[in-house]
């Protein structure tokens, strides 16, 4: 075996960014709320970092006037204004409480621990005899899901003792029962729509062997239809159905819209037979037809699809628990004078952030062992480098603001229709910076506007050349929304325009789209129906 030096060639791939630059590029990409928890995360970690308690938080309330602050001592320690008194009077007081108290008012103390209907003993979570004081009790459902909140309408569920002797019958208990209802509630999905396992769940539902579950995933793959299942699976899904909102539990859009229908008592019994015959038609807008095979007056049909407005498309998004978005601005941009003015705000916790003068002192101290100074040696770097990095996503993001508003000043001036085209690359060479640097900054940064808050990003958009040539004029891709928007919303409503027309009718405007592109705006971007589906007869 040949152990002597060698000679050769390898290719292999290394991280050759160093650390501080990986947490520099880390907190960069990091919103306003992302990055105060950041801060607070390394504060609790590094000893070395602390928040400068001199500095007021932006949210504390103001300072009172200096007339009216309280008059200061001698000795430089301020006199605080409290009633005066002795022990004596104190306890004079105490008594006059004790010989006042009649003997209901003991009794009441000694059950629930005072007389008060607030009593610090009282069951925090039972009603409250004032109805107004019933808005700041807790909500236990309020980050509910959609399953969590149906879980419990199945716990407060009572079967009939008719149903619950079929079940029994057809080898069914009630604990299989609720076990199969509670099967299908986490088989929907977002918007209360059944949904079949997927390919990995359908296999580990084969391997337990369930007749019932197994059947439940037929009737769900449209395998066998609902009528030729078994009593416990239709009956399952029945159950599942009457539980609220309505519309919960269906399999497609039909049937929720049949099962909305059918729970309200008014509701016009030939918008009904629309929905269980003609629902294809009526997805088409084909009235006419409607009307023809059902043998009825065109307004009549009308008239039922108006109906139809009481029903909800999504019936699982009324309870649904998604969190709401909080938009926090970083930056600001106003007209002031004619002059476009970029404010960047700082968060109040990074205004607060320094280095611990005690901790750093130590390192002047001869006696301090070599363990302990190297131990705050590095806190403290990583401390400056912590500093620095947070300092740097200030600054890069202002740099970034500052040449969007120089190559965007007519949107900021005239509104969002004057938004040109733009790309991250122009930005990244007007601040010196890379590509990805620059990607960063604009995600999930806010600027607050004359015209509403926008992220960064939404600032880069495509454009349609109008010619071949590189001279030609280019129109941003928010213009021509706007335009098709327009048009499409004072269209006759009887004749909508076709996607050709609309190009034709932008091309007049002195906008040259073609028939596709017009197609793909106002599919992805505004969500208009086409021409045939805007139709009003």
């Amino acid at each position: 075996m040949d152990v002597g030096m060698q000679l050769g060639q390898s290719q292999r791939l290394e991280q050759n960014i160093s650390p501080q630059m990986l947490q520099s590029i880390a907190i960069l990409q990091k919103n306003s709320l992302e990055l105060e928890t950041a801060i607070k995360d390394e504060i609790e970690a590094n000893p070395l970092l602390e928040l400068d308690d001199e500095i007021p938080d932006d949210t504390e309330s103001l300072e009172s006037p200096a007339e009216d602050s309280a008059p200061e001592s001698a000795s430089g320690v301020e006199e605080m204004d409290f009633e005066r008194g002795t022990l004596e009077d104190s306890a004079d007081m105490d008594y006059d409480i004790l010989d006042n108290t009649s003997a209901e008012d003991w009794v009441k103390r000694l059950e629930d621990g005072s007389n008060d209907v607030d009593a610090p003993f009282k069951d925090l979570n039972s009603t409250s005899a004032d109805a107004d004081d019933a808005w700041d009790r807790p909500q236990k459902d309020r980050d509910a899901s959609l399953q969590d909140r149906l879980h419990d309408q199945l716990r407060e569920w009572n079967g009939t003792r008719e149903l619950l002797e079929q079940l029994k019958k057809a080898g069914c208990s009630e604990e299989k029962f609720r076990e199969l209802v509670g099967y299908l509630i986490d088989s929907l999905d977002e918007n209360g729509f059944l949904q079949s396992a997927d390919e990995t769940a359908m296999m580990k539902v084969l391997a337990d062997n369930d007749k019932f579950i197994v059947e439940i995933e037929r009737v769900l793959r449209n395998e066998i239809p609902l009528e030729s299942a078994s009593l416990p699976v239709v009956e399952s899904i029945h159950v599942l159905q009457s539980f609220k909102p309505r519309g919960i539990g269906a399999r497609n859009l039909q049937e929720s819209f049949l099962i909305q229908a059918m729970a309200i008592d008014d509701f016009p019994e030939v918008a009904i037979k629309i929905l269980e015959g003609h629902f294809d038609d009526l997805m088409a807008l084909r009235y006419g037809k409607i009307a023809k095979d059902m043998g009825i007056a065109t307004d009549a049909v009308q008239q039922a699809v108006a109906s139809l407005s009481r029903l909800a498309p999504h019936p699982g998004l009324q309870i649904s628990a998604t969190p709401t978005q909080v938009k926090s601005a970083d930056m600001s941009v106003s007209i002031k004078k004619g002059r476009v003015e970029v404010e960047c705000f700082k968060p109040p916790i990074q205004k607060r952030l320094r280095i611990n003068k005690t901790y750093a002192s130590m390192l002047n101290d001869k006696h301090l062992s070599k363990a302990d100074r190297d131990y705050i040696q590095s806190n403290l770097t990583k401390a400056n480098d912590f500093i620095k990095s947070v300092d740097n996503r200030f600054s890069t993001m202002e740099q970034v603001m500052r040449a969007i508003v120089k190559r965007q000043g007519d949107f900021f001036k005239k509104g969002p229709a004057f938004l040109k085209p733009m790309i991250l690359q122009e930005i990244a060479d007007e601040v010196g910076r890379d590509l990805s640097t620059v990607s960063r900054v604009t995600n999930g940064k806010y600027v607050e506007t004359p015209y509403g808050i926008f992220e960064l990003k939404q600032f880069f958009t495509s454009g349609v050349k109008q010619g071949s040539s590189d001279s030609d004029e280019v129109v941003g891709s928010a213009q021509i929304l706007d335009a098709i928007k327009a048009l499409v919303d004072s269209e006759d409503k009887k004749k909508p325009l076709s996607d050709q027309a609309l190009a034709d009718a932008l091309a007049a405007q002195g906008i040259k789209v073609a028939r596709r592109t017009v197609a793909k705006y106002r599919e992805e971007e505004l969500k208009i129906l086409p021409a045939r589906l805007r139709k009003q007869v």
